[in-house]
């Protein structure tokens, strides 16, 4: 334990320690090994790839396959070699991770080799193999190996591998979602007879998949399977159609979408993005303009969107009729669909905006008013860097980097100031952002400033990294606290101090909703600083009272933002602990703005989603209740975290 709790020292450092983290990767116990492979495939020094590949020819599978995985964490192409090599290992979990990390590095010449690999793995079947039922988050998977190959194959984006895998003599080798997902990430034209024929198989998550790879391809000839699978009877299945239509955005497209009659609240929310964003029809107005008074807000938002996109000549008038709505994020679509609609009635509507009573409308006023007017927008944005709330600096801030806006560096470094104060990141990272494309004098000292002294480690990557960009050298780290808890890693694993590994009990909450109660074991084993973190946060009541900000059906819920508007945190960040748990449905991930910027916002998975494996630190699971995520809408609050941690 004393090595594990050294190890967590370690990263949460974001070191090597003077070559100490290299002793724990020869260390003669197999889990310290495995660990500290881990551990260095979370700090992503390249200093350690050389020990990692050496630790590849251990005697124990289980530390040659963590460092095949902490090789792809670094994605240092210079692994590659051994990588390929591993792939014919005797151990199939070995192999499957080596594919992982392959394709997590990216390095296109190992597509033929990692085909062959898949290709091995794969059972005989006397003609198409089907796989139903399995879960990428158990903990006996044996599809383990043939997953992690295929979806290596989807982050590598090689047709012609992907192509000799997914298909035999021009008809598809499976029946299966994670083929599905591969041929869909992949987005070739090619592998289209894996898209049309998953669009008819029995399993919804196939067509689900399926009509998300259509719409990638912008294929018109593929709207009439997406049409026929946006009256699929699964909810999700219709809902990634609709989506898929509107990425398409034709003449037929349209007809599809018109075609459609929304049966439940969340296929009305897209059948509404799906109007406006193909082709106007303006005789959708009359099934439009019912939804604009709809109880729930996110149809009133999505509706007044769709309306705006309809009937832009009338637009205006319809809004002259309504009161000003009561729920801000409906405020806030408002804004989002002035934009579209564009004439000059609309934007002075949307310049009335920017007195809106509730500042969380303010962000999503300036990106419109960047949106509709361009350049044009700059002044505005400039003055919002003063403005008192952190979130709406930022979103000026961002707004003039995506103006490439200059000339502001007096402006900025004021603004950057001014945020030392927040007790929240997001406007120092947006305003590295903006400065970063100055590239003056004035805004350059703004960065070296930043760079040595910000006190979030992520905010003094983010300087570095910009001073690097324009040629200049970052200076060395000043002896600042890194941001963290309140707590440390040693607080965090006293529960288990009398253990001699990892925790005989799993640690779980139960989320109080008025839909019902959501039971999450936590993944203390991996994340242990943010589960302590996650159980302390509950225990003092910080999540009581908030909402489901964000609700995106068939892919994920989010909640735990203090203002219930995506942005704020507990007032510290954590590290991410990338593990290997997958994102199969009901998976819970942190929230991030990027890397290790973490804190109190979670995410529920609807679906298996592996494009976010080794990205984001997995929380824990849905151990019951997955109906009652599946019912959650936004704004819905939590309404009590209890928390039990086996003491």
């Amino acid at each position: 334990m004393q090595k594990l709790t050294r190890i967590l020292s370690l990263e949460d450092h974001r070191t090597v320690g003077g070559g100490e983290l290299d002793r724990y990767l020869r260390d003669p116990e197999r889990s310290v090994r495995r660990r500290a492979a881990l551990a260095a495939g979370r700090i992503g020094d390249a200093v350690l790839l050389p020990t990692l590949v050496e630790l590849m020819n251990d005697v124990e599978p289980e530390v040659r396959q963590m460092a095949a995985f902490a090789m792809g964490l670094l994605g240092d192409r210079a692994g590659v070699e051994r990588l390929v090599a591993a792939l014919k290992d005797s151990d199939p979990v070995v192999r499957g991770r080596a594919a992982e990390a392959l394709g997590r590095i990216g390095d296109a010449r190992a597509a033929p080799q990692l085909a062959k690999m898949v290709l091995a793995a794969t059972p005989e079947a006397p003609s198409t193999l089907a796989i139903r039922g399995d879960d990428p988050a158990s903990l006996v998977d044996p599809w383990l190996e043939l997953r992690l190959g295929m979806l290596a194959l989807a982050w590598l984006k090689d047709a012609a591998a992907a192509e000799s895998v997914l298909l035999a003599g021009g008809k598809p080798r499976f029946d299966w979602w994670a083929a599905t997902y591969a041929a869909m990430r992949v987005e070739s034209p090619r592998l289209r007879p894996v898209l049309h024929a998953a669009a008819g198989s029995n399993d919804p998550l196939s067509r689900a998949f399926a009509a998300r790879g259509l719409g990638a391809l912008k294929d018109t000839s593929s709207v009439s399977a997406l049409a026929a699978l946006a009256r699929d009877p699964n909810e999700t299945v219709v809902v990634h159609a609709l989506r898929a239509l509107a990425v398409i955005a034709d003449a037929g497209s349209a007809a599809a979408v018109a075609a459609v009659r929304p049966a439940s609240e969340a296929v009305v929310v897209e059948w509404l993005k799906a109007v406006a964003a193909v082709p106007p029809d303006r005789g959708l107005r009359p099934r439009v303009v019912p939804y604009v008074g709809h109880e729930a807000g996110w149809v009133r938002g999505a509706a007044l969107r769709a309306l705006a996109h309809v009937d832009p000549a009338d637009f205006s008038l319809v809004l002259s009729g309504l009161d000003p709505d009561p729920d801000w994020s409906v405020r806030a679509s408002l804004a989002r669909a002035l934009a579209d609609a564009g004439d000059e009635v609309s934007l002075g509507i949307l310049f009335g905006l920017l007195e809106d009573e509730d500042v969380r409308v303010l962000p999503v006023v300036l990106e419109s008013l960047r949106q509709a007017r361009g350049p044009d927008a700059a002044e505005t944005l400039r003055r919002h860097l003063e403005h008192p709330d952190f979130a709406v600096r930022a979103a000026a801030a961002d707004g003039l980097a995506a103006l490439a806006t200059t000339g502001l560096a007096q402006e900025l470094g004021a603004a950057y100031r001014r945020s030392l104060g927040d007790a929240d990141l997001e406007a120092r990272v947006s305003i590295v952002g903006a400065l970063a494309v100055q590239k003056d004098a004035g805004s350059l000292e703004v960065l070296r400033d930043a760079a040595h002294g910000d006190p979030s480690r992520v905010v003094r990557q983010r300087a570095a990294a910009a001073l690097k960009s324009a040629g200049q050298e970052a200076p060395p780290p000043g002896a600042v606290v890194l941001d963290r808890p309140a707590y440390d890693y040693r607080e965090a694993l006293a529960p288990y101090d009398h253990l001699s590994s990892v925790p005989v009990y799993t640690p779980r909450v139960l989320v109080h909703t008025r839909r019902g109660v959501v039971e999450i074991h936590l993944n203390v084993v991996e994340a242990p600083l943010t589960s302590a973190s996650f159980m302390d946060l509950a225990r003092r009541g910080y999540f009581d009272g908030s909402s489901f900000h964000r609700v995106e059906p068939g892919f994920v819920i989010q909640g735990g933002s203090p203002r219930g508007d995506s942005e704020g945190g507990p007032g510290y960040t954590l590290r991410c602990e990338i593990g290997q748990r997958p994102y199969g449905r009901g998976t819970v991930g942190m929230a991030l703005s990027g890397k290790d910027t973490g804190g109190s916002q979670f995410f529920i998975t609807h679906l298996p989603t592996p494009h976010l494996d080794g990205g984001y630190t997995a929380l824990g699971w849905v151990a019951d209740g997955m109906d009652v995520v599946d019912q959650i809408r936004p704004g819905d609050a939590i309404e009590r975290i209890q928390v039990w941690d086996g003491r």
